[in-house]
């Protein structure tokens, strides 16, 4: 009775620091009661911004199927024009009710009386865009991605949605297409396709398109999920002909998503270095704006900064209008998916900002939960901006350095692969040295499948990571946390097993039992599990660094690969000298190491599924962020940390005392003996 409730003692600090992060305790004021309360954006708060901008799209692409020649060519499109150009109006009033006379209302009202007279449809999808660009910035709406779009994974939602109307090829001639009125888009129609932009067609997927067969598919795939099919739409055009440009011509995914092919090969000419391709030759030039649409680059810094500076602009003038939980929802979108995948890098060139950023947007979200005064919550906003203005000024593309995250991969590889070989290593001693060298190779297969199999979890693990629709961030923390439970484990059970005497006999017990009946797949089973169970803990442990990493990536594949080149020299030079490795120092010191990771892993976790409201946040009100060991002000992340600390404190304790105490045991025998 005496070691089980040693055990519990032990772990009752971790178990309390876990309770803790699901108890109601709270020491912030509901949303629902604060003193800014301002209900009047009711009417406005159901307007949607972006579904504003749809309509101008729509208006600058199809006019001039309706008018040519200030001729009415088909009166229902024509009707279709004059009705949304006076939505536009009616909606912009209601979401700047106190800017009637602003340049853009007045270009608004222009364009409708521009569609009344049947101007030309140049001058319609000249003025429309002038409009979308000023509406951009007005509204603070962000008319590209926020994470690089995957085209492989748009052809896949569009080859089983879409392509029921729209056809495998795009051609609008899908199973479900025949009767619909009007036909469904023809993707492959080249003077169509070079006119229009991934984000109209982000636009029509969100809200569907009135008047038409197609549906609002908001609910159905998430906004990154939008915009791939969005991206890989581009590419269904009947002549699509990438070719690799000769130069760079500094293109960003926001070119892309608001730019038509017309509007890149213009930009693209202007930009040529040469400047001795005529505008003639367009079928060159948009060759290359196919490469282009094929191959997005990845998401600059300088768009996510600006993707961050928007979504706090809407998170502030949310919370001024009375929409506290949207304004927090917004907060958090802007750190997730505007700075968090920037922080590696920052950290490579100011840590100091990193720390700034992170106690800028803890004390930001912190007083959205709290309720404070409009001035109050505007000066914090005002101070957020400011260090993304020194983000700005600092973050510059650069090699990553050597950093935590390379000692920790580092350390996972040599860990992981060191237990398996002595593992395999006691099993082949032991045989040789018992007279039973043929069954050697029982081992060795059973080690290989154990590799094999952990390489095979490896590529399932990274399929899951793709396909999943758990937010990414959500990944991360439930990763983390997973992987830190199993780190302490393992760390613990390192603990308890320093001398290696326990799991050395527990080896030799099972290869005398194989031996005993005579079966080398007794053997070749107790080497593949030995095997499988490193490489499924390596598995678990580098997805969670990986993620982690983001995209200083390079770090944690420089310490995978030199941990592998040691590992393979320490492994030759286990097998031909034996078991003469100093055990007990080195299961030492990657006890320690092991457990300090699984602090670290548990403090990300939990900031992670803080950051996506996940897990409850009660601020503490001492500012400070110590990323390296994933320390934050929050109650429920200290509390498990430090549950963790003190548990492996305890568990060292009790080895300490266990050893003492055996020791004295073995000097009163001794002396009785005598």
């Amino acid at each position: 009775m005496k070691r089980p409730l040693s055990y519990m003692l032990i772990f009752l600090p971790v178990l309390v620091g876990v309770i803790l992060l699901f108890l109601p305790l709270q020491n912030t004021k509901s949303s629902n009661s604060t003193s800014h309360q301002n209900k009047t954006v009711e009417k406005s708060s159901k307007i949607d911004p972006e579904k504003l901008i749809f309509i101008l799209q729509y208006i600058g692409i199809d006019y001039g199927s309706a008018v040519e020649k200030r001729k009415v060519i088909n009166k229902f499109e024509y009707q279709e024009m004059l009705e949304f150009s006076k939505s536009a109006i009616e909606w912009y009033t209601g979401l700047r009710p106190q800017n009637t006379a602003t340049l853009t209302h007045l270009e608004l009202q222009k364009l409708n009386q521009l569609i009344k007279s049947k101007s030309e449809g140049t001058e319609i999808r000249m003025l429309t865009g002038s409009i979308i660009h000023k509406l951009s910035i007005e509204l603070n709406v962000i008319p590209y991605p926020s994470k690089r779009p995957r085209l492989a994974q748009g052809n896949f939602f569009y080859d089983n949605t879409c392509s029921k109307c729209h056809g495998l090829s795009g051609d609008g001639g899908g199973p479900e297409a025949i009767g619909l009125t009007p036909p469904p888009t023809n993707f492959q129609d080249p003077q169509h396709m070079n006119k229009v932009t991934p984000y109209q067609f982000f636009n029509a997927i969100t809200y569907g398109v009135d008047g038409t067969s197609m549906p609002s598919h908001e609910q159905a795939f998430s906004a990154q999920e939008r915009w791939n099919i969005a991206f890989y739409l581009m590419t269904l055009r009947k002549d699509f002909s990438p070719q690799t440009p000769k130069q760079n011509y500094d293109i960003t995914v926001k070119d892309l998503a608001v730019s038509s092919n017309q509007d890149l090969i213009h930009r693209l000419i202007t930009k040529s270095q040469s400047g001795l391709w005529a505008a003639s030759e367009e079928s060159l030039w948009l060759s290359i704006v196919d490469y282009l649409r094929q191959n997005p680059p990845r998401i600059s810094p300088a768009e996510r900064i600006l993707f961050t500076q928007q979504k706090l602009s809407q998170s502030l003038s949310s919370y001024q209008n009375g929409q506290s939980d949207r304004a927090f929802k917004l907060a958090i979108v802007a750190y997730l998916e505007g700075i968090e995948p920037l922080e590696p890098q920052i950290l490579q060139r100011e840590p100091s900002l990193v720390s700034s950023l992170e106690q800028e947007f803890y004390k930001y979200r912190s007083d959205l939960k709290l309720g404070v005064q409009n001035l109050q919550i505007k000066q914090q906003y005002r101070k957020l901006l400011n260090v993304l203005e020194d983000v700005k000024l600092t973050l510059e593309p650069s090699e990553a350095a050597w950093s935590f995250d390379f000692i920790q991969s580092l350390t996972i590889v040599l860990r992981e692969g060191i237990e398996a070989a002595l593992l395999i290593a006691v099993l082949i001693t032991y045989l040789v040295a018992s007279g039973y060298s043929q069954l050697r190779k029982y081992v060795a297969v059973g080690a290989a499948s154990g590799i094999v199999l952990g390489g095979l979890t490896w590529l399932a693990a990274l399929v899951f990571i793709e396909i999943s629709q758990i937010h990414q961030e959500a990944l991360e923390g439930i990763t983390s946390l997973l992987a830190a439970t199993v780190l302490f484990s393992v760390s613990f059970w390192i603990i308890h097993s320093i001398d290696v005497r326990r799991w050395k006999m527990y080896i030799q017990s099972k290869a005398e039992k194989a031996l005993g009946t005579g079966s080398g797949i007794a053997l070749a089973m107790v080497a593949f599990l030995a095997v499988y169970r490193e490489a499924f803990e390596t598995v678990l442990f580098y997805q969670a660094l990986w993620l982690r990493s983001s995209t200083v990536q390079s770090s944690v594949v420089l310490g995978f690969l030199t941990g592998c080149f040691v590992l393979t020299v320490l492994t030759i030079l286990i097998f031909k000298f034996g078991l003469r490795i100093p055990l007990k120092p080195f299961f030492g010191v990657t006890g320690l190491l092991l457990g300090l990771l699984a602090f670290v892993f548990a403090g990300y976790g939990v900031r992670e599924l803080q950051n996506i409201g996940w897990l409850k946040e009660t601020f503490l009100p001492w500012n400070f962020n110590w990323l390296l060991l994933e320390i934050h002000p929050t109650f429920e992340g200290l509390a498990l940390q430090f549950g963790i600390l003190l548990s492996f404190l305890l568990g060292w304790l009790a080895v300490y005392f266990q050893k003492v105490t055996t020791a004295d045991k073995i000097k009163l025998s001794s002396a009785s003996t005598a």
